[in-house]
């Protein structure tokens, strides 16, 4: 109780999940506050904000749910798993052709059911494709297999609490990847698109985290928040402006490339390797964090990722 008291509480995953929000919600106002200011933009609601606010509430649900995963497993384990979405993008992008050939084969026309530009494929996925599914899954899968491989087919190794929360949070960002994709890429003004997005789905990541918080009994001690260390609620917040930072990045990224299948293994790739090293210099030249164990299994996990995502490239 004494240690309560001085403030010596880790945050929790939800009172983590809060903290990004907040810093979401800031950002987002903040740039349509700059857009006002600079050129009287306005933020009109249409087909597309909506489904901006969507894809913001669906990734915060994402996060929530992932960051579940770090109460068991250290970050270079969870890391590598954050390639499942890439695998779950490259699924809908074998399956959506499949459907559409469905649907026409039924006399129907397929923008009758999602329309065009809501398309996360328009073709056969390439051979090469399939073989990087199972590189970026091995990959992604290993470190938290401790490097056996059989572990894989055991329903032990999924009901682990890291990989369970890693799956489902994975579908849920490649659900947001996917809208993310529709929704800027080949518009007209790809930047204003960009920045739209960013705003409206800001606004849904903090509509999210509202609900999350009237609703669900898991959030309703945030106000302990209080008696966590302030060391560690600045690390939250540092931490939540540089993802937030990131997050507007790779949005350029989808929005200017047609693959985002490609553009998520390249993100999570990257994101694989500066963990590593990030991890192993701090730990070496600070003493924080938790120790990097099996270096030698995350690195055949990110050569095996980094395989997988030299194949996706293949057009």
């Amino acid at each position: 109780m004494k240690s309560q008291e001085k403030g010596d509480e880790q945050l929790t995953p939800e009172q983590n999940a809060v903290v990004s929000a907040s810093v979401a919600a800031a950002a987002g106002l903040s740039l349509f506050a700059y857009q006002l200011k600079s050129k009287g933009a306005t933020q009109t609601f249409d087909r597309d904000t909506a489904v901006a606010m969507a894809a913001g509430a669906v990734h915060f649900c994402a996060y929530a749910v992932e960051l579940r995963a770090f109460r068991t497993a250290s970050s270079t384990v969870i890391t590598p798993l954050l390639q499942l979405s890439a695998v779950w993008m490259t699924l809908v992008r074998v399956i959506q052709p499949v459907a559409a050939l469905m649907v026409s084969s039924g006399g129907s026309s397929m923008d009758e059911v999602m329309p065009t530009d809501f398309y996360v494929a328009t073709a056969a996925m390439h051979p090469f494709h399939l073989a990087a599914i199972f590189l970026i899954f091995v990959g992604g899968f290993l470190p938290a297999a401790k490097g056996d491989v059989r572990k894989f087919g055991t329903c032990s190794f999924y009901k682990q609490e890291a990989v369970a929360c890693c799956v489902i949070g994975e579908l849920l960002i490649c659900v947001y990847n996917a809208l993310l994709h529709a929704c800027t890429f080949k518009r007209e003004d790809q930047t204003a698109s960009v920045l739209r997005f960013f705003v409206a789905s800001r606004a849904g990541n903090a509509l999210g985290c509202l609900f999350a918080v009237l609703c669900i009994p898991s959030f309703a001690h945030i106000r302990r928040v209080r008696r966590c260390g302030r060391r560690y609620v600045l690390i939250a917040f540092l931490g939540e402006c540089l993802s937030v930072i990131g997050v507007a990045v790779v949005m350029l990224s989808y929005a200017s490339f047609h693959e985002p299948a490609v553009v998520n293994a390249a993100e999570g790739g990257v994101q694989q390797l500066l963990n590593l090293l990030f991890a192993v210099s701090l730990r070496a030249f600070c003493g924080f964090g938790r120790a990097v164990t099996d270096v030698w299994t995350k690195l055949v996990s990110f050569a095996l990722i980094a395989a997988g995502l030299a194949l996706s490239a293949v057009s």
